[in-house]
């Protein structure tokens, strides 16, 4: 019993972080998102046999920021998250994660959907109409706070579930 509370308690508290990150401005855009992308890392449940040794977050090799270094080797469920730097065209299969960036062309970011679809790895991205193109989950600056959408028909497509705690807090969820 006392565990469960335990785990409720960390879960209240994870979510509560973030959602003050959705009301803050103090902290950096990258420092933001990468507190985001820790999270839906942690709040997102992959089929099984996805995750082996480590939760692995990736991110374009030319899209590095160094607020990331902030959740590198930082644990979810007693597995280390690493940050693993690719190229188009390398192999993504070990990634549970996803993240492009709005410096990221329009195309580029459309050639990398491809190549994701229906893979069992979240897509995250800050690319204006990002839902519409194919991907699962959008973070919107609007120059005071920073908020997310989910377009979930792609999330399950892809063989994935949010928490519920996530989906609460989201701003806009599309085929729910």
């Amino acid at each position: 019993m006392q565990a469960v509370i335990f785990m409720l308690a960390l879960i209240v508290t994870d979510i509560t972080h973030m959602a003050r990150a959705i009301a803050t401005t103090n902290a950096s855009e990258q420092a933001l998102i990468a507190a985001f992308l820790y999270n839906f890392l942690k709040f997102t449940e992959w089929p099984p046999e996805i995750i082996t040794r480590e939760i692995k977050l990736c991110i374009p090799e030319n899209q590095k920021f160094k607020e990331l270094d902030d959740i590198t080797g930082r644990s979810i469920e007693n597995k280390p998250v690493l940050i693993k730097y690719i190229n188009f065209g390398e192999t993504i299969d070990d990634c549970q994660l996803l993240y492009l960036s709005r410096e990221e062309s329009a195309e580029k970011t459309r050639n990398w959907l491809k190549i994701t679809r229906q893979k069992p790895i979240l897509i995250v991205s800050n690319v204006s109409e990002f839902l519409d193109m194919g991907g699962m989950i959008i973070l919107i600056n609007n120059g005071k706070t920073l908020n997310f959408e989910i377009n979930l028909e792609h999330v399950r497509n892809s063989g994935l579930k949010l928490s519920a705690q996530l989906l609460q807090i989201a701003r806009h969820i599309r085929d729910r």
